[in-house]
């Protein structure tokens, strides 16, 4: 028996705590992968919470990225989160408890899943997908009624174009931007990958999103542009501190800590879109 991959993609509008399963403008509850056996749904849901549990644990710890797999067999489980360059360990670690605890009561069933928010994001699936660009779906936000002069906007947007050939070439796959726009201030611009995929595959993954989305975000003060393996952000507001390697507490930051049981907690969520992407088998 073969197995024959059929993204679906799933929108989930989570605010405080709340979560609705949405198919276009169906909602549904049903899209989650059920299990194939009560056993292997029972293995496998263990290893994934043994997964997710290390995840959130070490992303913080590792400079915001971190990847993993628990299990063998047909029930070993692949994953991993990254969070945003310029947010602190701990804030890191709230964003992805957050996500999982909302994620999981949603879709409990689900085998093969795939968040991302503007401060973290996170995927798991019983396939491997390591060093992968995961370019199935994406979103952006913008600033509704807030709009900037055309000219300024033209510079902040260069700005960011620039900013897409040197993220992959950075350690940690990130860069930051600023762009002196004369009476209108400054505007400020982030660019990160995932760092396990290629620079080849993270400069198209960001290129990909600016063509996307160009429309979207056009003369808008501040935007953001958000896939599983990248994101761009944008804002007339500086929205991190250029110093922020400098002020990261070191104590935060150490080796791996093993998979455990540590429990997740819940806290407030403000307004944000997952992707689910459920993997159907035949």
């Amino acid at each position: 028996m073969g197995k024959l991959m059929s993204w679906t993609m799933l929108f989930i509008i989570t605010s405080f705590g709340y979560v609705t399963c949405i198919d276009g403008i169906h909602p549904t509850s049903s899209e989650c992968l059920p299990a194939q056996n009560s056993s292997m749904d029972t293995i496998y849901k263990s290893n994934r919470r043994t997964l997710l549990d290390s995840l959130a644990k070490n992303v913080p710890l590792q400079n915001g990225f971190f990847n993993t797999s628990v299990g063998n067999g047909s029930d070993r489980v692949y994953g991993l989160a990254w969070c945003r360059a310029d947010v602190s360990p701990k804030t890191c670690g709230k964003c992805l408890n957050d996500t999982i605890t909302a994620s999981l009561t949603s879709c409990p069933e689900s085998k093969s899943l795939v968040t991302y928010l503007s401060l973290c994001s996170l995927g798991f699936s019983n396939d491997s997908f390591f060093g992968e660009l995961w370019d199935s779906s994406s979103s952006s936000s913008n600033g509704g009624d807030n709009f900037d002069d055309p000219l300024v906007f033209s510079k902040g947007f260069s700005m960011m174009q620039s900013l897409i050939g040197n993220v992959s070439s950075q350690p940690l796959m990130f860069e930051m931007g600023v762009v002196d726009v004369g009476s209108d201030g400054k505007r400020y611009g982030l660019g990160q990958c995932r760092r396990d995929i290629s620079k080849l595959d993270c400069e198209k993954c960001l290129e990909d999103l600016l063509t996307t989305y160009n429309k979207f975000v056009l003369n808008q003060t501040w935007w953001d542009m958000r896939a599983m393996s990248c994101g761009l952000w944008y804002d007339h507001v500086r929205f991190y501190q250029d110093d922020f390697r400098e002020n990261r507490d070191d104590s935060e930051v150490s080796n791996p800590i093993p998979s455990g049981g540590e429990k997740w907690y819940k806290g407030d969520m403000t307004l944000v879109f997952v992707a689910f992407l459920v993997l159907h088998w035949i």
